[in-house]
């Protein structure tokens, strides 16, 4: 009798070994490590109830134009602040559902924050930044301010 195997070589199970190597190093720094994290998570990953939206930048006609999906949030929610050459959108979104019955009451309370730092290439006029908010998706155009010409210095 001649014995097979389904599988020769499985090429994600060296991925596989690393991940439990990794998490196992890491869970030995204590649960508060993996709670409290020093960089921000990749795009669309929640941590601790904040999710990271996903974005898109255009730099068209002199103007950077982000749009960011934030869904389900309302467009008093939502939090836009330009801090040097930082954008930075945040979002709050809060849900309560009560449901009474004879003899029961249901109530149901979600909360998730959305966050997220977008460093600008360029310096932009924060006077006329402006910001639309529909269907889930915030759009922010942002006029550039016109950089200084450089000037090529000869040296003797």
């Amino acid at each position: 009798m001649m014995w097979r195997r389904k599988y020769l070589w499985d090429p994600f199970e060296e991925l596989r070994q690393m991940e439990e190597l990794i998490s196992r190093t890491f869970g030995e720094a204590g649960r508060d490590y993996l709670v409290k994290r020093a960089l921000p998570g990749a795009v669309g990953e929640e941590l601790a109830e904040t999710a990271v939206p996903y974005i898109d930048i255009k730099d068209k006609e002199g103007k950077i134009i982000v749009a960011a999906d934030i869904p389900g949030v309302e467009k008093g929610d939502i939090s836009i602040n330009i801090r040097g050459d930082t954008l930075e959108i945040s979002a709050e979104k809060r849900e309560e559902k009560e449901e009474k019955e004879e003899g029961y009451i249901k109530r149901e309370r979600s909360y998730k924050k959305f966050y997220r730092s977008v460093p600008l290439p360029t310096e932009v006029d924060k006077d006329k930044v402006d910001a639309t908010f529909k269907n889930g998706v915030l759009q922010i155009v942002m006029p550039k301010i016109a950089g200084e010409e450089v000037k090529k210095i000869e040296v003797k």
